[in-house]
């Protein structure tokens, strides 16, 4: 044996052996009586314990028993004729595989004497294993070794130890076997050769051509290449017919796939429908806009009722005015509609403000009370609740809607007499503070009655009814219902109006003109003859029996709507007949501004009796509309939404719960010991417009405790004031008087709302937790007052009196530092109110012309 096949090489003999059908070969040979001989199969004796025929002194795999397919010629086999090729294993002691001995199984199994070699437990495991009859056709092998677990090639050669024996066919000369025939294995041992098919090369296909062109090109360049002699091209030929219809197709297919690997996105998609789902997979809601609000002040001519719904419009000054909303909607107008039915009378049309004979009254900006006066007859009827629109006599640009305001009453009106107006009734209003006047509003200007009365000229409207921008269309019919992707109906309208509902009873005015776009939901109901759908904003917590709908709608403004499947939400009966009522309208276009809606419209309940109604108008500008949130946006935020913290862990983190309450200008928190645990001490500064409102810190308190950790109890106190003592010297330029002077000085430096509007230096809101007051802010502060010189300061010295310091602590050198230091729950506060000295004070003492 050589060297090559000691190492393991395959025998080459092997490749024959493997890469013939043996089965088939054996069957045909055997077929043919005596037209040669070869190996049928090679059994390994694993003589292991337990198994059949099991001989405790034999040998334990190294009996090998070759069955032939017919008993072997007079001369038989020998040792030199049986060769065992293979082996993976470089140990010397198992690979190379040798023949010790080889006789046939007559030999080693009969009566006679034992060959030379065989040994008796040899014969009795032969004799067991050659018991059904095959021992004049078996020949028994004895290796040197076991063997690995690799497969082995026994060939038969012969006596030159090439070629084979005589009369043995070649192919079966060889067979493949292994020593480990006792390991178990679920595998099947039959081996299998296939001659896998020769494909034919494919032409060289350019991935690239996806469009019309390119496609058609290289279709044509196919067709020629498939069959040389045509060569029409022909837009008659139906083969050019065919393969433009094939790119054609081709193209759109190419684009929907396009498309598809687009929206999967949402970095790349393009339709709005892919990115509101992208962004509801991270928890973020898309806005869809929201429709604006507007106060309407209508003027009755007698006692009517104005029903919800009641449409107005703006009046485009040519052409025939719309009659309904559907002729108003498609012109193009703008149609609000009121949220809410009142009862409007002639009483409530204007009421006069009253000044107590006060030829110069004026309600300065901040106001939140006022007084209104009515005659024995004509009582108005207020109550709380009721919304009145505060400003000047008359209407038109005349009026200057820059002074009107809306306020809303949060507490009942409060009656007086005046001796000067006998028979009259004089009403105390009331409103919050956060609709406190914006800019002074003037109820007399000066001039006197012949009476010696003054002349009103300011003025209250009570018919107030809130609206908001959009017109309903009643009945549309959308189609029957079709299950599967045809069931997304379109609503036939394009600009399908989201709106937040209306509160029934809003914290304020303002408040009402500031809709909330993440809770605007689509203005849309669905009849199908046996109930009515509502919109959601999703499908995904709906149960089975649930009459919802989700609205889609795409950048273009049109809007399909989406039923459940019956799982997530009910699904419309397949045939069922829709019908929708929806609102067209919204977005930021509602923003109109005074005195625009002025139009009833006459389809509307409340225009069928149009001599109950003389006059509707908006007296403020309609406020709050907002259009749907961009994709670019959507792209930007969505990714950052379900990082938002909903829990509150450290200090910093309650303080900014808190100061997401719109009446908290900031927050402070602290970790602080109770004696037996720790608690969250949050120290809130309210703004000015709230600061009396008790309810702020309740609703303060029930936000931090929808996101505290369990076991930690949360406080909410106030912020710690810190009263400040500032003595100033001014010096007045001539020609100005001191008096004037002093009295500027008193209104820049004040706690409250100046004369236009503006907040005074000392106003709550200017200063919070922390804010240091700087010096030189004083100082630019007194010299910006028309008549002052200069300003002196000081250096706290006992001798001029000056100050600069906290109130009843001693200097600590603020006034050269420029600055009074606040502490991180310290708010620095100086009213100087004479009633209340323990508030700060500012003292200016003024030197020049009396």
């Amino acid at each position: 044996m050589s060297p090559a096949y000691q190492t393991g090489t395959p025998h080459p003999a092997e490749a024959l052996v493997t890469g013939v059908d043996r089965d088939t070969r054996r069957a045909l040979v055997k077929s043919r009586a005596k037209a040669a001989n070869g190996i049928d199969s090679v059994e390994v004796l694993a003589n292991a314990p337990g198994t059949p025929g099991y001989v405790a002194p034999a040998e334990r795999r190294r009996t090998l028993l070759v069955r032939l397919l017919h008993a072997p010629g007079a001369n038989g086999l020998r040792a030199a004729n049986v060769r065992v090729l293979g082996g993976v294993r470089t140990d010397p002691r198992i690979n190379p595989v040798r023949v010790d001995w080889a006789y046939l199984a007559t030999a080693v199994a009969g009566s006679g004497p034992l060959p030379p070699g065989v040994l008796a437990e040899d014969r009795l495991l032969v004799m067991k294993a050659t018991a059904g009859g095959s021992a004049d056709r078996t020949l028994v092998v004895r290796t040197s070794s076991p063997g690995d677990w690799s497969t082995y090639v026994l060939a038969l050669t012969a006596d030159s130890g090439r070629g084979v024996p005589p009369g043995f066919d070649e192919p079966l000369s060889r067979a493949p076997f292994s020593f480990t025939v006792d390991c178990p294995s679920e595998l099947d041992c039959a081996t299998t050769t296939e001659c896998p098919p020769v494909l034919s090369p494919s032409p060289v296909l350019d991935y690239l051509a996806r469009d019309y062109d390119a496609l058609r090109t290289r279709l044509l360049d196919r067709l020629g290449a498939l069959v040389p002699g045509w060569t029409d091209r022909s837009p008659a030929d139906p083969v050019v017919t065919l393969v433009e219809l094939f790119a054609a197709l081709g193209d759109r297919l190419a684009a929907w796939q396009d498309g598809v690997a687009a929206e999967a996105y949402l970095g790349t998609a393009r339709r709005r429908t892919s990115v509101r789902r992208h962004a509801r997979l991270l928890d973020y809601r898309m806005r869809e806009g929201v429709s604006a609000r507007a106060w309407l002040a209508f003027t009755a001519a007698r006692t009517c009722p104005v029903p919800a719904g009641t449409a107005v419009t703006e009046t485009r000054g040519e052409g025939r005015e719309p009659g309904s909303v559907a002729e108003a909607l498609e012109n193009g107008a703008l149609v609000f509609e009121t949220c809410a039915p009142k009862v409007i009378t002639r009483e409530r049309n204007r009421i006069d403000l009253h000044s107590w004979g006060d030829a110069r009254y004026c309600l300065p900006a901040g106001s939140t009370s006022a007084f209104l006066s009515h005659g024995p007859s004509a009582s108005p009827g207020l109550h709380a609740g009721d919304a009145l629109v505060l400003g000047p006599k008359g209407s038109g640009l005349a009026a200057n809607p820059a002074r009107r305001q809306v306020v809303l009453l949060d507490r009942e009106p409060v009656p007086h007499e005046d001796p000067l107006y006998p028979g009259a009734t004089v009403l105390e209003i009331h409103w919050a503070a956060e609709d406190a006047l914006r800019v002074p509003l003037p109820v007399t200007a000066g001039a006197r009655e012949t009476s010696g009365l003054p002349v009103i000229v300011a003025e209250a409207r009570a018919n107030v009814i809130l609206a908001d921008h959009g017109g309903t269309l009643v009945g549309q019919a959308l189609g029957d219902f079709v299950p599967g992707s045809r069931g997304r109906p379109r609503v036939p309208h394009t600009g399908l109006a989201w709106a937040e509902p209306a509160p029934a009873m809003p914290r304020s005015a303002s408040a009402a003109l500031r809709p909330d776009p993440h809770r605007s939901r689509a203005r849309i109901e669905v009849h199908d003859g046996l109930r009515v759908w509502r919109p959601e904003a999703d499908l995904l917590s709906g149960d089975r029996l649930a009459a919802t709908f989700a609205v889609e709608s795409e950048d273009d403004g049109t809007a399909r709507l989406r039923f459940g499947d019956g799982t997530s939400s009910r699904r419309p009966a397949p045939g069922s007949t829709l019908r929708a009522t929806y609102r067209v309208g919204g977005g930021s276009v509602g923003n109109v501004g005074p005195d625009t809606l002025v139009r009833l419209l006459p389809d509307s309940a409340a225009a069928r009796r149009p001599a109950d109604i003389s006059e509707v108008t908006n007296p403020l500008a309609a406020a709050g509309g907002a259009d749907p949130e961009t994709l670019d946006e959507v792209r930007e935020l969505a990714p950052y939404a379900f990082r938002s913290q909903l829990r509150a862990v450290t200090s910093s983190d309650y303080a900014d719960v808190a100061m997401r309450h719109p009446g908290v200008q900031r927050a402070v928190a602290r970790r602080r010991w109770t004696g037996s645990w720790y608690a969250q001490e949050v120290a809130a500064d309210p703004l000015a417009a709230r600061a009396d409102d008790p309810s702020v810190p309740e609703e303060v308190t029930a936000l931090l405790e929808t996101h505290r950790m369990a076991g930690v109890d949360v406080e909410v106190a106030r912020p710690v004031y810190v009263p400040l003592e500032i003595v100033l010297d001014v010096c007045t330029l001539p020609g100005h008087r001191r008096a004037d002077v002093v009295a500027g000085l008193l209104r820049v430096f004040s706690a409250g709302r100046l004369p236009d509007g503006s907040r005074g230096f000392f106003h709550p809101d200017n200063f919070t937790f922390g804010t240091p007051l700087f010096l030189s802010d004083v100082v630019a502060t007194a010299m910006a007052v028309p008549g002052v010189a200069w300003v002196d300061a000081g250096d706290d010295g006992p001798v001029d009196g000056l100050r600069f310091r906290r109130l009843g602590a001693p200097s600590l050198g603020e006034a050269r530092r420029g600055r009074i230091d606040a502490a991180a729950r310290e708010v620095l506060r100086a009213d100087s109110d004479p009633s209340n000295p323990e508030n700060g004070r500012l003292v200016c003492r003024v030197r020049g012309e009396r």
